[in-house]
């Protein structure tokens, strides 16, 4: 019997843990100065110009930098749905 609760308590760890994997990409185009990404990956990315026009149609939101490597003040916060222009030099997908 007392490997029954032992199975079933592994069984239930692994249905927790396959829970939590977060997700790796956004879901729909990223366009940052008329540069289309579809999916794009969480993570930082290098802006192609210190002027920078994001057009999320993502279900993610986009942090813009004003650094390079994702450093600096955040410049914009771009959400789902919104189209922002302003200065950075990289930008986060958050996912």
């Amino acid at each position: 019997m007392r490997r029954r609760f032992v199975g079933a308590g592994l069984l239930a760890a692994a249905g927790v843990l396959a829970l939590a994997v977060p997700a790796q990409a956004a879901t729909g185009a990223l366009v940052v100065n008329g540069q289309a990404q579809e999916n794009p990956r969480r993570g930082c990315y290098a802006t192609p110009s210190p002027r920078v026009f994001v057009e999320n149609r993502t279900d993610s939101p986009v942090l813009v930098h004003a650094a390079a490597n994702c450093q600096g003040p955040v410049t914009a916060e771009v959400d789902p749905g919104q189209t922002v222009q302003t200065s950075g030099a990289s930008y986060f997908v958050l996912d």
